[in-house]
């Protein structure tokens, strides 16, 4: 059955001259073969069944045609032109916004509390000689007249020496712990990135040391001498007890008593701090002692860490001397949150 429509396209293609060879052939044979074909080009060709005018007239239709096509090509060029300037100009502004838009200044790594060369348990004695003690079987040594001994993760002293005179320090590197046993029979825990200077031997008068960092402190008793624990700003003294004191801050220094009655003085003041309170001695705020929250500030002990309302740059800090690694905070703002 033959396609009227087809009949039609073929002939409209051929009237434009868009009609390819393959197609003008079919319509050829259509013409030379169909009745209808004929009629219908015939049609389409009398210009006195339309009121004297051509269906399609060809070369008014075909100039039509290719205005329309020009006229579309320079709206559609015009379009081009004005997405790519746009772009332009988008670009130009976000580029011009990089450049001159305050940005964060770059992070800065922590500052470490010990420095990095030291990878070991270290004793510097006052003559600036130092040793390197490492976990394994006991290790002795002695200076002048002092024997010392690392055994199991704590440094002690043998009975019956005298000391070498002068300050010692004892630095513990990131990521470890050790115990120190004073010659007096006072034992201390120092945690991670920590410093202690002691001397070998107690005169007769006050016992005194100096800490850097944070330690767990069982003083010993030794009739009315004092022991003062000289921790950043503050001074923590007792004859006896257990305490725990934070010095990592020295801004920010913080005691907690487990057990006795103790004392710390910040600024020219004094307060009294009980078994089971804690005194905080920061710059810029009254020197009072409360309950103690052991659960935050004693689980080091065990090998655990608890935070409260601590921004992160603490919280940095607690990750750089607990594993001896480097948390990056990658701005100030976020620096300054919790």
């Amino acid at each position: 059955m033959e396609n009227e429509n087809h009949i039609r396209i073929l002939l409209n293609k051929e009237l434009f001259g868009t009609i390819t060879p393959e197609e003008q052939q079919a319509l050829d044979d259509l013409l030379a073969t169909s009745a209808k074909a004929r009629a219908i080009r015939s049609e389409m060709r009398d210009p006195e069944r339309y009121g004297g005018q051509s269906v399609f007239p060809a070369k008014e239709l075909e100039a039509d045609y290719f205005a329309v096509l020009q006229r579309h090509r320079r709206r559609r060029m015009q379009r081009i032109w004005n997405w790519w300037i746009g772009a332009g100009l988008t670009a130009g502004a976000a580029i011009t916004a990089l450049l001159i838009w305050p940005r964060d200044p770059a992070p800065e790594p922590p500052q470490a509390v010990i420095p990095a060369e030291i990878q070991e348990i270290t004793l510097q004695f006052a003559n600036g000689e130092t040793l390197a003690f490492r976990d394994g079987g006991q290790q002795r040594y002695r200076v002048q007249s002092t024997g010392i001994v690392f055994e199991n993760g704590t440094l002690h002293f043998e009975s019956g020496t005298t000391g070498a005179p002068g300050w010692n320090s004892l630095n513990v590197p990131p990521g470890q712990e050790t115990r120190l046993q004073l010659e007096d029979g006072t034992a201390i825990v120092l945690n991670s990135a920590s410093k202690i200077q002691f001397p070998f031997h107690f005169g007769s008068g006050i016992r005194e040391v100096y800490l850097e960092g944070e330690g767990y402190f069982r003083i010993a008793p030794a009739g009315n001498r004092p022991f003062v624990v000289h921790a950043g700003q503050a001074d923590i003294r007792t004859k006896a007890g257990i305490c725990n004191i934070n010095a990592y801050t020295p801004t920010n220094v913080s005691a907690q008593i487990v057990n006795g009655m103790m004392e710390m003085e910040a600024g020219g003041v004094k307060v009294p701090v009980s078994a089971g309170e804690e005194a905080t001695a920061a710059t810029g705020k009254t020197l009072t002692a409360a309950r103690m929250q052991d659960q935050y500030s004693l689980s080091w002990l065990k090998g655990e860490q608890f935070f409260r309302d601590l921004p992160a740059a603490d919280v940095r800090d607690v990750i750089a001397r607990w594993f001896n690694t480097t948390l990056y905070i990658d701005s100030r703002e976020a620096e300054k949150n919790y």
